[in-house]
């Protein structure tokens, strides 16, 4: 009796303890490889993910940055485009810049000319193109206001009328041949039909690396309105490549910061072409693509001042960016390609090959394209 209870209690034997555990371990590693394998995908759509907002947010900024160059000066190019660009903020020489740009933007000249927008071929990190655009931001009349001959004088100048006008609000006066300069209206000053413009404030000075306003007196000379040094500011800015991958941008007038502001970072590589109305018979289409080292397109001719380069600058309509974006996630297998086509449905020449990295082809790298109009350019006469 004793016997059969025992024979009745007795637990697994070691043979069936070990088909057991082998069961056990053969579903252990299988729901493990499965989660690592799902863990996988979902790192993976994660990254792609990352990548297309990183995309959308990068062309995001530059289209907003770039699709009112020109705006408030690009009424009058015969005076505007291409002048250099003298600025004194609290006394003290802006622009022509006395050191170079920081960092990434040591290499764009100190002296700054006057253009909606134009390309620093190479000039960025890596080989990278730098964009600088200058955008007005005034609300006021695009028009150019003339000033009245033999009237300007030390902290002032006269207009027909000074409509609009208020104080801290930043002018542009400009006269071909002479050069231009940036001024701020007078704190306090509250325009109408009073002709008398008065200047003063941070942006204000009569004389600027050897410029005065009093050199812009025989009736040739204009005042464009930009922008105000509080509200509506006037964004003139260097946009480039630095280092991590990381868009920067420099405001030239340091208006809200003195210097470069992250603001995308896992950008690999930024190219940029021209868009150019070559026909200039009044159609106002862009017809063709033009590298900004071609002849004649160079940052360099482009801000001369002469009567070909405002042309060119006029001509210019819009611009097409090709910027490769890196993901931070790094996979175990190769996950991109050795090389990546820029600007692949245009002419050989202006096309160009990004080499992904030695030892980082197992990170996800995109190409994204995209063209901005510039609309303001399309009003200069």
């Amino acid at each position: 009796m004793s016997r059969r209870l025992l024979t009745k209690r007795r637990g697994f034997s070691l043979p069936e303890l070990m088909v057991a555990m082998v069961i056990g371990l053969v579903l252990v590693m299988a729901i493990s490889t499965l989660v690592t394998r799902q863990e996988s995908i979902r790192r993976g759509v994660s990254s792609g993910n990352d990548l297309t907002s990183n995309a959308a947010y990068a062309a995001y900024l530059l289209d907003r940055e770039l699709r009112s160059a020109g705006a408030g000066f690009s009424q009058a190019p015969p005076e505007n485009y291409g002048c250099v660009l003298n600025v004194s903020r609290n006394n003290t020489q802006l622009l022509p810049a006395t050191a170079p740009f920081p960092a990434p933007f040591a290499s764009i000249p100190q002296t700054y000319a006057l253009a909606p927008l134009v390309v620093f071929a190479g000039a960025g990190t890596g080989g990278s193109d730098v964009l600088a655009v200058a955008t007005g931001n005034s609300g006021l009349s695009e028009l150019p206001l003339a000033v009245s001959p033999k009237s300007t004088a030390a902290g002032q100048l006269k207009l027909s009328n000074t409509l609009g006008m208020r104080g801290g609000d930043l002018v542009l006066l400009a006269q071909q041949g002479v050069g231009c300069m940036m001024e701020q209206v007078s704190n306090g000053f509250a325009g109408g039909t009073g002709q008398v413009l008065t200047l003063g404030g941070t942006y204000a000075a009569d004389t600027i690396n050897g410029k005065s306003v009093t050199d812009f007196s025989n009736g040739n000379a204009f005042v464009s309105a930009l922008g105000n040094v509080t509200g509506n500011q006037p964004r003139f800015e260097l946009l480039g490549l630095g280092a991590n991958g990381t868009l920067y941008a420099y405001d030239l007038l340091q208006l809200s910061s003195n210097s470069p502001q992250a603001l995308v970072e896992g950008i690999a590589d930024m190219r940029v072409v021209y868009g150019v109305d070559t026909a200039r018979g009044g159609l106002d289409q862009v017809t063709a693509w033009i590298a900004p080292t071609a002849s004649g397109y160079t940052a360099a001719e482009l801000t001369n001042g002469t009567s070909v380069a405002q042309a060119n600058l006029k001509a210019i309509l819009a611009v097409r960016i090709s910027m490769v974006l890196r993901s931070e996630l790094v996979e175990k297998t190769d996950v991109t390609s050795g090389t990546l086509t820029m600007f692949s449905d245009l002419d050989t020449s202006l096309q160009r090959t990004f080499t992904v990295p030695t030892g980082t082809t197992n990170q996800r790298y995109r190409l994204v394209e995209f063209t901005i109009p510039l609309r303001n350019v399309r009003l200069a006469p």
